[in-house]
């Protein structure tokens, strides 16, 4: 298999749109937030929507749970996505890494293949703006094994 760079993302929560509810004396939590940004994909640009749904982990760690859509300027449909990952704890800079695989749905007639992929993709959030920056790749298999 080969990895091929998707799209590359800068996108941030509303403000206003998160909320938490810590359950079990603070041993299990779960967070709700929506956000938006800007795509860069191939020769296109366009916008990007979410609704995320992560819990935390006893130990701090969230697993975001993500699904959005992006609209790009040179395609007539858009794409819709969903992630599923895990958010490391916070840096010594303040940002929590963030990777985790991703599926993409759609029915444009240029996009379709990705409809058979799966996908990669990785970030860092900010804790103090609540904004990121992420690179998505799409994988292809080569060979059976």
């Amino acid at each position: 298999m080969h990895t091929e760079l998707l799209y590359a993302t800068e996108q941030g929560y509303i403000d206003g749109t998160t909320e938490a509810v810590e359950l079990y004396d603070g041993a299990f939590l779960q967070m709700i937030g929506r956000g938006d940004g800007t795509v860069a994909w191939g020769d296109g640009v366009g916008t990007i929507e979410w609704s995320n749904f992560p819990p935390r982990r006893p130990d701090g760690v969230f697993l975001p749970d993500i699904t959005g859509i992006i609209r790009l300027d040179n395609h007539e449909r858009p794409v819709m996505y969903r992630l599923q990952g895990i958010s490391l704890l916070p840096d010594e800079d303040g940002r929590r890494l963030f990777a985790g695989p991703v599926r993409w749905f759609t029915d444009d007639p240029d996009l379709l293949w990705l409809n058979d992929r799966w996908g990669y993709e990785e970030g860092g959030l900010d804790l103090g703006s609540l904004r990121f920056h992420t690179r998505a790749y799409v994988i292809h298999p080569d060979s059976p094994v």
